[in-house]
């Protein structure tokens, strides 16, 4: 049982940054759901590209009780021109944001690109390859070749993957479209974080805080709510998302987004959709200009876990 679980996650870790990388460049200038990518709300600068390094803890429920497992990963991906758009800002409050998805139907039909709200037809959005990945400063180096412009270990990674000052560098040769670069930036102390039975419940007309464990240093906490989703690889529902400081120690979402988020379910196997994880991470971040965008470097201690937010009748 423990096994196949373990497998769901990753499946819909998978899932998630595919729709991640997917949603890069939301109008408003918030960041995608649980990305590779992720940038704190606000910023001007739309990311076109990154490279994201990751140590994760997944928690979950077991036969009933509370259970994790632990693994790491690197990821990266590249777009020519403007990422697609899947979700759209509908509120802000404080520190956090929230993002409706809105299926789609365009008069005439969308027959080359993407239908997005508010029924515009998007040129399709396409990776490109940026020529070979070389990472340094990792517990193993990392030499990716990305000829289809997503980029991923063929080998398991060991779950220590970077020490907590690791100075950590990864280098773009570049290639299409994407010029060859140089980004650094440091590893980060492992995030502690808990919450009662391994899942965050949201009660509508309420403010919801989520507290970890501040560490020494200039990290950020990226906070990211995924509701679920209607199909297998469809855009979530729903997304919340805060992005403070490290030493804060605890971010507030408001009564207001949480009403404003549509209902989702932690389930433990999924049946007709995704069953997406939400996270929590802390991280360090680097960016490069490339024209007008960026591109960016994020290494990140991460806790990923199931969010509850049933609706009254």
């Amino acid at each position: 049982m423990r096994h196949a679980h373990v497998r769901s996650v990753a499946t819909a870790a998978l899932a998630a940054l595919a729709l991640a990388l997917a949603a890069c460049g939301d109008d408003g200038g918030a960041a995608p759901p649980d990305a590779a990518i992720d940038a704190p709300p606000g910023q001007a600068r739309e990311v076109i590209g990154g490279i994201d390094i990751a140590e994760q803890r997944h928690l979950y429920v077991d036969e009933g009780a509370p259970a994790e497992s632990r693994s790491a990963s690197v990821r990266a991906a590249f777009y020519d021109g403007r990422p697609p758009r899947w979700h759209r800002e509908v509120m802000r409050a404080g520190a956090c944001v929230l993002k409706r998805y809105t299926p789609s139907l365009c008069e005439p039909a969308c027959t080359t690109g993407l239908c997005v709200e508010p029924d515009v037809c998007e040129p399709f959005p396409s990776l490109v390859a940026a020529g070979r990945l070389l990472i340094d400063g990792l517990a193993v180096a990392i030499r990716i070749a990305g000829a289809d412009g997503f980029y991923y270990p063929d080998n398991q990674l060991p779950t220590d993957l970077f020490a907590d000052a690791a100075t950590i560098t990864a280098e773009l040769i570049g290639g299409g479209g994407i010029p060859g670069l140089t980004l650094t930036t440091t590893g980060v102390p492992p995030l502690g974080f808990s919450l009662p039975f391994n899942r965050l419940t949201l009660l509508p007309g309420r403010d919801a805080t989520v507290a970890w464990t501040p560490a020494a240093g200039d990290a950020r906490i990226h906070l990211t709510l995924n509701a679920n989703n209607l199909g297998h690889g469809m855009p979530y529902l729903g997304i919340i998302e805060c992005d403070v400081a490290d030493a804060a120690g605890e971010v507030t979402i408001a009564a207001a987004l949480i009403d404003g988020f549509p209902e989702t379910q932690a389930w433990t196997f999924c049946a007709g959709s995704d069953c997406p994880p939400s996270t929590i991470r802390r991280y360090h971040r680097a960016t490069t200009p490339v024209g007008d965008r960026d591109v960016e470097l994020t290494v990140a201690s991460e806790v990923t876990f199931g969010v509850e937010h049933v609706l009254p009748d």
